[in-house]
């Protein structure tokens, strides 16, 4: 028996027909839905390419990029009148300025057409797969339209946007003029405004006199301009010259050993920068804040401007931070210190608040506009905080475990402190209070470095830390600014707030296109937790003489290059009001620099003296005894956490008849021991704000570990 095939499977084939039916009887509607879609797509492309530059014309370089504090007053206004720009013709370029960036943007510029359909669906793929709005994929056509008529916003949309006129732009212009218009406009760093710029400001020559080397150089930086700028991120801005070179090999512009030989160039040489003239409140900050904007709208958002930044700092604490810093590197002249930086933010939101990254933005002489917020430094004893903090929160001692401060090896490392002697028995409070060496070692090897490294990257250290027994005395680089950061978790009760500059950003139009989420945080430590820490940091203060007219919770760092002397000091501070970090040393343009002879009690003296002692009346609260935290059943005047107070008194140790009494609220066990002054060779000329403190040094400076230490190289205090 036949059936009929149409039979078989009615479910499956009405839903089909209904969809051609409907269709069909509605053709007359969606004919004129279409045609109208089509009218306005129309039109719009129509109006969009008549604002676009005319390549027979100068180029109009981008619109202000306005940076506000968190008060609405002006920071900086990147205005175009205020920047270089030079306009030439392609055939003005010389040859290997277009070919460099071609190699750097877009390899096949002229084989596609205004859209690579290739990469386009390769950063598809990875935004679907990254849930966001992540990879590149324009060409260059497309980039010409995204900084010169879009907005910096991301959405599908606006990509729409910017493909439609891409290829409005292509039908009307050829390739060699919309390479023109690109080159003529795109932003290079430092107010240079297309090649003819860039080449000057950075070479001093014409962009047709560029090496390959020069050229692939400043074709790297198009990307980034802020993230790759040279005078603070030269080996970043080295690879990308790097990848360029390898783009011109791939597009035929040059040979491999030419290109192998461009890059031994020593370009780092032939940089002539010369220091901005741009009138800026917080230079070093509004470079944060437009790398910032890089990484989260793309390098656009800087190249069109026509955007206004809301940011978090605030200028009257950014001016006293600028003149506790400009001030106080005069005051610790007498020790070698030429350059300074500090940083300043509030712990319950991590808004930054204060930024200097050095002493003075335009003196080439200390590479001023490096910003030192950002580099590695050894943070000396200021690190000893995340050891302490680390095996107390996992029950491995207790503010009142008596500390071996003798002269021990641990597996063959041998820690000193700078009087290569030591306190005998002390508790762990006493041994913090005067930043001893040998016990926080001690506490390291119960705790594990891999617990201590693990809660320091939890509280904010992206920086590598090397597992060896002298990270717990600040043996491994971190930046200022991850310091502080980590700091902030202690100010904050245990609680993270990523820090950050940005509150809003409004477009052209008045539009806020962008608030920052400030989010309720993550949660590191328990308040109980960060409380010991900083119920023990509140007496450094006094032990050691700062002279600051507030309670904050405080310690100070050194470090040693291995052979005695100093490269760093620290200080860092923090109440529930405002977490705060200053590094010194001595800087040159090269990024080398000198040592100095300031202990960290001195930079506390006197840069963080002046801004604290500046903060206003508001900024004066204090933390109340968390539930958790309990007095101990031997000693009331202790603390601990519940649960740990139990188990046998320590019995304290005597101290010898010419050793000085313990400072009020010190273990009873302690028995400090008389050291010489932080400046031996402190000038008599130094400011009145900072007179050197009778009291011993809190951040001595070790000898450096034996062969056999399991972590090489110098041990820092």
């Amino acid at each position: 028996m036949v059936q009929n095939p149409t039979s078989r499977d009615p479910q499956r084939s009405a839903p089909h027909l209904r969809l051609i039916d409907w269709m069909w009887a509605n053709r007359v509607w969606i004919a004129g839905v279409v045609g109208i879609l089509f009218i306005l797509s129309t039109l719009y492309v129509v109006w969009a390419v008549q604002a676009l530059p005319d390549p027979s014309q100068d180029v109009l370089a981008a619109g202000d990029v306005v940076v506000l504090d968190r008060n609405g007053r002006l920071i900086e206004d990147w205005n175009p009148a205020g920047h270089y720009h030079v306009n030439f013709h392609l055939n003005e370029m010389g040859k290997y300025a277009p070919a460099a960036t071609l190699a750097a943007e877009d390899r096949n510029f002229y084989h596609h057409g205004a859209i690579d359909v290739g990469s386009t669906a390769r950063a598809l793929w990875v935004d679907v797969t990254h849930l966001g709005l992540n990879e590149g994929g324009s060409t260059i056509t497309q980039q010409l339209v995204k900084i010169q008529l879009l907005t910096p916003t991301k959405s599908v949309t606006r990509k729409i946007h910017e493909m439609v006129l891409a290829i409005a732009l292509e039908e009307r212009f050829s390739k060699d003029q919309i390479l023109t218009m690109y080159l003529n406009r795109v932003y290079y760093g430092h107010g240079a405004y297309g090649i003819g710029a860039a080449s000057r400001t950075y070479f001093t020559k014409d962009s047709k006199d560029l090496t390959p080397a020069q050229a692939a150089f400043l074709a790297g930086l198009i990307q980034a301009p802020a993230a790759y700028d040279p005078v603070v991120h030269y080996e970043l801005a080295r690879e990308r010259e790097r990848y360029v070179l390898d783009g011109m090999v791939t597009t035929g512009a040059l040979s491999q050993d030419e290109a192998d030989a461009a890059f031994e160039e020593d370009i780092k040489s032939e940089l002539k920068i010369q220091p901005t003239a741009r009138q800026s409140k917080a230079p070093h900050f509004v470079d944060y804040v437009l790398t910032s904007l890089e990484k989260t709208f793309g390098s656009a958002a800087v190249q069109q401007g026509g955007i206004v930044v809301r940011t978090t700092l605030d200028l009257d604490l950014q001016q006293a931070a600028q003149a506790a810093v400009t001030n106080g590197v005069h005051d610790l002249a007498w020790a070698n210190i030429n350059n300074s930086a500090l940083l300043a933010a509030n712990p319950k939101n991590g808004e930054i608040l204060a930024w200097v990254g050095s002493a003075d933005y335009g003196n080439d002489s200390i590479a001023g506009q490096y910003d030192v917020v950002l580099a590695e430094r050894q943070p000396g004893s200021s690190f000893k905080p995340y050891v302490y903090e680390a095996a107390l929160r996992d029950h491995k001692i207790t503010l009142a475990t008596t500390l071996n401060d003798t002269t021990q090896s641990f597996n063959g490392y041998i820690p000193h402190d700078f009087d290569n002697g030591g306190m005998g028995m002390i508790s762990a409070r006493t041994a913090l209070v005067f930043s001893r060496n040998i016990p926080a070692v001690e506490v390291a090897q119960m705790e594990g470095m891999s617990n201590v490294i693990a809660l320091a990257h939890q509280m904010g250290i992206n920086s590598h830390l090397d597992p060896g027994l002298a990270t717990a005395i600040g043996g491994s680089d971190v930046t200022l600014l991850e310091h502080v950061q980590g700091y902030e978790v202690f100010a904050n009760q245990g609680q993270k707030q990523t820090l950050n500059v940005i509150k809003s950003i409004d477009d052209a139009t008045g539009k806020t296109v962008y608030t920052h989420d400030i989010g309720g945080g993550q949660s590191v430590l328990s308040p109980a937790e960060s409380y010991l820490i900083t119920d023990v940091l509140k007496q450094y203060q006094y032990q050691w003489g700062f002279g600051w007219n507030r309670q904050m919770s405080s310690k100070t760092g050194t470090s040693d290059n291995g052979h005695g002397q100093i490269p760093d000091s620290w200080i860092m501070a923090y109440n529930p009001d405002i977490v705060v970090g200053v590094w010194v040393g001595n800087t040159a343009p090269n990024g080398g620099g000198g040592t100095i002879r300031a202990f960290g009690e001195s930079v506390a003296q006197t840069i963080m003296r002046r801004f604290v002692n500046a903060l206003p009346r508001s900024m004066r609260d204090w933390y109340t005894t968390p539930s958790g935290i309990v007095h101990g059943a031997c000693d009331s005047q202790e603390i601990f956490l519940n649960g740990t107070q139990g188990g046998p008194c320590p019995s304290p140790s005597p101290c010898p008849s010419n050793s000085p009494s313990a400072s009020p609220g010190a273990s009873p066990s302690a028995c400090p021991s008389s050291s010489p002054s932080a400046s031996p060779s402190a000038s008599p000329s130094a400011s009145p704000s900072a007179q050197p403190s009778p009291s011993p040094q809190p951040t001595p400076s070790p000898t450096p570990p034996p062969p056999t230490s399991p972590s090489p190289g110098p041990t820092p205090t």
